[in-house]
């Protein structure tokens, strides 16, 4: 599915949204309508992504993204047919003025897998677009180039607003936004024509105060762990590949709360989410050297007084305490790092094997919930609630729940 916003007013040849009128002052008002000039287009980097200014020399790259049926499917307008619409297009967004300012999205400088576009700039307020190559999306590449280009809107060009507009079926768009801190504005119905069609129009936008206190609500990053066999390290989107290998396994997929992946898309949208910060939680890989991923494991349901913990591995992986070695280190965690007073979990009954685990890392098993639990494809069944307090865990680990 593409990734992608749509770039309506550039695509309609429009240089701007309506002009914002300044507001009549007030002792005590702060929003002055102001009209920063754009800064330099200079290239942006990120942690993977080397944002450049698009150039002409991109046209190839960019032909094989917007002729794509599938990638464009979300867009402002049909797959172009022909080299010379691509053209077109690219004309629009090299735009050089105060009004427009287009990326390359890059992991190297050099070969464009997609752009990233704030346009329509006028009186502090600008949209921003983004397409991706079908080979550049799941590994969000697309949210980390949003991201990038939003601390430039906001840092150095100075903009008050950026808005987006999506199609609002493009539910994996709509996440990214929501997940960088746009709010979901509304819906215009059918104010949009596609290929003969009246479409709606999601709006989305996000302030310049938004984005500031986003940035200062970060998380401290999260730390790697280390127990016995396992290494657990924050999770990547990139590691979506090695564990659909346990989501897209109806065995191991048994006794979680749904049924087992049936592409390899679902589990790239479900690891995204976890790895950007859009779930709450921590959420780690397992693995044996601090590189490979061989599982997923998690503290998640936080209140002030305790956290849950989960986990999951590879079929591969099984059979080598992988799982009640990263069992241990989270709770080494929850308890001398995050303080809590008490770390529970929750399995299927007939989970012999986590059962095992859970009891080997000192958790108390404390009831059954009976028919309490109803899985994603409507069997009711029970579930087993295990816990463990920080007084119990230091007494059988030296003490040290400080």
């Amino acid at each position: 599915m593409a990734a992608q916003s749509w770039g309506q007013w550039l695509d309609r040849g429009a240089t701007g949204p309506v002009p914002v009128s300044d507001p009549t002052e007030e002792p005590g008002m702060t929003n002055k309508v102001r009209n920063p000039a754009a800064p330099e287009h200079a290239t942006l980097l990120t942690p993977r992504l080397v944002l450049r200014p698009l150039s002409w020399a991109d046209t190839d790259a960019m032909h094989a993204i917007l002729s794509d049926a599938e990638t464009m499917r979300y867009w402002s307008h049909p797959p172009v047919t022909s080299i010379e619409e691509t053209k077109a297009s690219m004309e629009k967004a090299l735009v050089e003025d105060d009004t427009v300012r287009t990326w390359a999205v890059t992991t190297d400088g050099r070969d464009c897998l997609g752009w990233v576009t704030l346009f329509g700039v006028r009186d502090g307020i600008g949209w921003i677009g983004y397409i991706l190559s079908p080979a550049a999306r799941g590994k969000g590449y697309g949210e980390e180039a949003v991201a990038g280009a939003l601390n430039h809107a906001f840092g150095a060009w100075g903009l008050h607003r950026v808005a987006a507009n999506i199609d609002p079926r493009n539910h994996r768009s709509a996440g990214l936004l929501l997940r960088l801190g746009f709010t979901w504005e509304g819906t215009q119905r059918q104010d949009f024509v596609y290929g003969g069609t009246y479409l709606d129009t999601g709006v989305f936008g996000i302030l310049a105060s938004d984005w500031d206190k986003r940035r200062q609500n970060q998380p401290v990053a999260l730390p790697s762990l280390r127990h016995g066999p396992a290494v657990l390290r924050p999770l990547k989107a990139s590691d979506a590949d090695a564990l659909h290998a346990a989501f897209g396994d109806a065995d191991s997929m048994r006794y979680m709360p749904h049924q087992a992946h049936e592409n390899l898309e679902q589990t790239h949208d479900k690891i995204l989410s976890m790895a950007s910060g859009a779930r709450a939680g921590w959420h780690w890989a397992i693995t044996r050297d601090g590189v490979e991923c061989v599982g997923w494991a998690l503290l998640l349901k936080e209140t002030p007084a305790q956290v849950s913990l989960g986990y999951i591995l590879t079929p591969a992986a099984r059979g080598q305490g992988l799982a009640r070695a990263a069992t241990a280190a989270m709770l080494r965690y929850a308890f001398t790092v995050l303080k809590k007073n008490r770390v529970e979990a929750e399995i299927d009954p007939r989970n012999t094997l986590s059962a095992r685990v859970l009891e080997a890392n000192g958790f108390v098993r404390e009831g059954i919930r009976r028919q309490g639990y109803v899985r994603a494809h409507g069997e009711v069944v029970d579930n087993c609630l295990y816990g463990i307090l920080a007084s119990e865990w230091a007494a059988a680990n030296g003490g040290d729940a400080t």
